[in-house]
């Protein structure tokens, strides 16, 4: 499984923030929150509490976007006889369908930001 921090990388380069950008908006010096995005410096919960409220989702669907990283579904992808990941799967191709084809990370993605129209 990727870190946390993979997701936080999409969503800056998705919103064509920089470190610095984000850093600030989080309340955190650039290096710490380099840190953070390369897992190694755990994010607080008020932080992912400010990154939902920005994307206008919950805590919930952002981490629940976090399972639905193409790396961290290849992992889900071997276990799919489980039922558990079995449903994360069949959610994941739902969510890829908002987004072209071509969108790496396309389910993650599509459920954070194409309700939007983003």
């Amino acid at each position: 499984m990727l870190e946390f921090g993979s997701l936080l990388r999409l969503l800056r380069s998705h919103l064509a923030l920089t470190q610095t950008e984000m850093a600030e908006f989080l309340h955190m010096s650039q290096p710490v929150y380099s840190r953070v995005e390369a897992g190694r410096r755990p994010l607080s919960m008020t932080a992912l509490q400010r990154i939902a409220e920005f994307l206008e989702v919950s805590v919930e669907e952002l981490v629940f976007a976090f399972f639905l990283l193409d790396d961290n579904l290849k992992e889900i992808e071997r276990r799919a006889g489980d039922p558990v990941n079995k449903l994360l799967l069949a959610l994941a191709r739902k969510y890829r369908e908002r987004l072209p084809a071509r969108f790496k990370d396309a389910a993650a993605l599509g459920l954070l930001f194409d309700e939007r129209g983003e």
